[in-house]
């Protein structure tokens, strides 16, 4: 092991196999699971010992997580840095495509869903991408159908999260642990497809079909999340009984989703004004909140949830130069929604506020430990004049920043994607660092500050 120390930043680097003793995971309920997260949580491995004997603001490679044993290995992706944290599962989701159009090496489309089990530091592979080279093969057979719904759905009439998300996944993720369920975006349309499938033969070839059978059947599920139930190991898609979502234009870039556990429903702020409430164990219906005050405008958040104060917030790409989402740099650009008085506010920049806001350059979480927001920006500037990189730390009580960003590893000078959550349990934020669309990546543990209980 290798220890360094610069600027009162501790980084550690783990360059071999560790024996560590085991530490317990976190309480939960007794669910049987089935699927692929069965058995979850893991018994703790190697790794947790070590993250949990952290000190302040200590940096821990991990290395990289074991492949899934069918499916290998994550591919990092770009705007797409949050990874929502389920507790009783002890772990966290990633997905989203990366590069545009990106096919695997293997002839799979990148609208895989990945579980990170942060316990035995490994991937487990939830769904490994739609497979182009059989597409066709599989709507011909029967194995792929439309359902009456207009759904997209297997043999067995499991909804198929085909481009689940048809874009990056920004902030448009969420886990339900009242419900055991991920909610993984809004499908466009009941077929699927995105405007990058579009243009390939296999879809093309095997929307033709699907048109056929569409026939005649009305498309009730456009705009609608995928859940993926982590108790069944199944996927559930329900058809519209209200209000669809607004899907329309660019306003796909803005959704910010969270399960909020005071009111056990799903918050969605759509960017362009529009703050929504559904509780997806009843009516699964989405309302308008009219939420009061100066929501944020534009798309590409951060975003965090402060679960002390009810609030959750929203980072603006300050420096996003495309219309419409422009904004100039003196404007604030931290939001906050309190959920009790249903009221947005447009916090003042208090200190040294991050200027990469974005999900492709930073990311945002809430440290419930040391009730901090933390916020690490880890890119140069397009053209190359400024170095982002920097551990911004917000503190909820003064609405301030810290006046002096704290450095990171060398490892964050580069263009590599970042993702990821914050365990409370472990107190410690799990960091995945890979290039886009490669599965070349490096977990880190990072820890703000070891408050002793």
């Amino acid at each position: 092991m290798r220890l360094w120390m610069k600027a009162g930043l501790a980084v550690v680097i783990l360059t071999g196999a560790v024996k560590l003793a085991a530490a317990e995971p976190p309480p939960a309920e007794k669910v049987e699971r089935k699927g692929p997260l069965a058995g979850l949580p893991s018994a703790p491995g190697p790794t947790v010992e070590k993250i949990k004997a952290l000190g302040d603001n200590q940096w821990l490679n991990l290395g990289a997580p074991a492949p899934d044993p069918k499916w290998g290995k994550a591919y990092g992706r770009t705007w797409g840095s949050k990874m929502p944290y389920a507790p009783d599962l002890g772990g966290a989701f990633l997905n989203g495509t990366g590069v545009h159009g990106f096919m695997t090496p293997d002839g799979r489309y990148t609208d895989d869903i990945w579980f990170y089990d942060l316990y035995a530091h490994k991937w487990i592979c939830i769904y490994p991408g739609t497979d182009g080279k059989t597409f066709v093969e599989r709507i011909k057979s029967g194995e792929l159908k439309v359902n009456d719904d207009g759904q997209l759905a297997d043999k067995e009439g499991q909804p198929v999260p085909y481009c689940s998300i048809p874009h990056h996944s920004y902030q448009m993720h969420t886990y339900d642990p009242d419900q055991h369920k991920y909610v993984v975006g809004w499908g466009v349309w009941g077929l699927g497809g995105d405007q990058y499938t579009a243009k390939m033969a296999w879809h093309q070839e095997g929307v033709k079909l699907l048109e056929e059978q569409m026939k005649g059947k009305t498309d009730n599920v456009r705009g609608t999340p995928f859940f993926f139930n982590t108790v069944t190991g199944k996927f559930e898609r329900y058809a519209v009984k209200g209000p669809r979502l607004p899907m329309e234009g660019t306003a796909i870039l803005s959704y910010v989703i969270f399960h909020l556990p005071g009111k056990k429903a799903l918050w969605l702020y759509a960017g362009y004004g529009k703050t929504l409430i559904c509780e997806p164990a009843s009516d699964r219906q989405w309302s308008d909140l009219r939420a009061k005050g100066p929501a944020p405008l534009g798309g590409d958040f951060v975003a965090c949830y402060d679960s002390k104060r009810e609030r959750v917030y929203v980072g603006v790409a300050a420096f996003n130069r495309e219309p419409p989402f422009a904004r100039s740099r003196e404007q604030d650009r931290i939001y906050a929604y309190d959920v009790k008085t249903n009221t947005w506010s447009n916090l003042p920049d208090k200190g040294i506020v991050p200027t990469a806001l974005s999900s492709q350059h930073s990311f945002m979480n809430y440290d419930s430990v040391s009730d901090r927001v933390i916020c690490i920006s880890h890119h140069w500037e397009e053209d190359r004049t400024h170095n982002f990189a920097s551990l911004a730390v917000f503190d909820p009580e003064s609405a301030s920043w810290d006046d002096k960003p704290l450095p990171l590893p060398a490892a964050a000078n580069s263009w590599e994607a970042w993702h990821s959550f914050y365990s409370p349990e472990i107190n410690a934020h799990f960091i995945y660092v890979a290039g886009d669309s490669d599965d070349r990546g490096t977990m880190w543990a990072y820890r703000y500050q070891n408050v002793k209980k």
